[in-house]
């Protein structure tokens, strides 16, 4: 979701004129989240709304769009028989007829290329648009920052006191920082299953040849003897995954990372054992339980048996995922604003 604007930069840079189509209510079960989009141009479309006929048909409506008049239409469909999709649920889309001249567009044009922190704020009623910052969301709607704070992870729709809806989208969410240390066969797996999520990966080890045996991955490469000094320097919300070739220089990793107490996630590689291992050292080091607690080992899906590098990558994936989800909740709901 958070690189929608930049596959509508790249379709009307190519053709002009694009129609954005995006997810901005959902009930019961569906393909996508709100926030979804799908971009759809003469040359072709991008993004997903979630397949089926529910696509075929907005890229239908999308294409129509793009040959007359009409900037903004908001549509309500339900997943039933009707559409030939069996989900049960609604979604309600927002389409819109975007060019190269369209004023918000050239506002957030601006805004990506500087400062991120940017809304793109659409009335579902009508044609009504603001670009706005946090400042200008907080002086205009009156609105505490901490329900600011919030909007900046996930696209919300607003319901105000005078009972009108916009779409808050913003123009970039926040990635999340992985940092993976070691580049040995499970780290080159990770690395490879962790390009296919939206974040933002880090690979350290002290082996150069190692960082680049796959150079199509686009990540950031930090060849260092010292990772446990790389991890203290690390974002606040950084999530931790120790892999290396040395079970003391994992240790020194865990322990500056525990002791620093300031991460998102903090995942060793290993068994029972080594965890029970490291548990015991730990405390020597002076640290509590509590504190301790915070280091997960094993890592992954703990039902799987294998211990095939493919496989663990992709059972830490999914629970990167669901732990990136459980937090993403604590951010986010449907946010009452006053004023309009």
């Amino acid at each position: 979701m958070s690189d929608w604007f930049e596959q509508l930069a790249t379709a009307i840079k190519r053709d002009g004129t694009a129609v954005i189509v995006t997810v901005i209510a959902v009930g019961g079960s569906v393909p996508r989240e709100v926030g979804a989009t799908l971009v759809v141009a003469a040359g072709g479309s991008c993004g997903t709304i979630g397949g089926g006929n529910l696509e075929y048909t907005c890229i239908r409506d999308a294409r129509e769009m793009l040959s007359q008049n009409h900037p903004r239409v908001c549509k309500q469909v339900s997943l039933g028989p009707g559409l030939g999709q069996c989900c049960g649920g609604r979604v309600e889309l927002l389409l819109e007829r975007v060019s190269a001249e369209t004023d918000w567009y050239l506002e957030l044009s601006a805004a990506y290329q500087a400062d991120k922190s940017r809304w793109l704020c659409r009335s579902v009623k009508n044609t009504d648009t603001l670009v706005a910052s946090a400042d200008q969301l907080t002086n205009i709607f009156s609105s505490p920052r901490y329900e600011i704070e919030k909007m900046m992870y996930e696209a919300v729709s607003v319901v105000h006191d005078d009972n009108t809806r916009w779409f808050y989208q913003p123009l970039a969410i926040p990635k999340p920082a992985v940092m993976v240390y070691g580049a040995g066969h499970v780290g080159q797996a990770v690395i490879s299953q962790l390009s296919l999520l939206d974040c933002q990966v880090t690979l350290l080890d002290h082996r150069e040849e190692w960082l680049h045996l796959q150079p199509d991955i686009e990540i950031t490469r930090v060849l260092t003897d010292t990772p446990e000094d790389d991890a203290v320097n690390a974002p606040n919300d950084a999530v931790h995954i120790v892999m290396t070739h040395s079970h003391a220089l994992d240790f020194e990793i865990c322990h500056a990372l525990l002791k620093k107490a300031q991460f998102g996630w903090l995942g060793l590689i290993g068994s029972d054992s080594k965890r029970q291992t490291f548990i015991n050292r730990l405390k020597q080091r002076g640290l509590s339980q509590s504190v301790i607690d915070r280091l997960r080992c094993p890592i992954g899906n703990l039902q799987l048996e294998s211990s095939q590098p493919a496989l663990i990558s992709l059972s830490l994936a999914a629970e990167l995922v669901l732990n990136w989800e459980q937090e993403a909740k604590m951010h986010t709901g449907v946010v009452q604003l006053s004023g309009s």
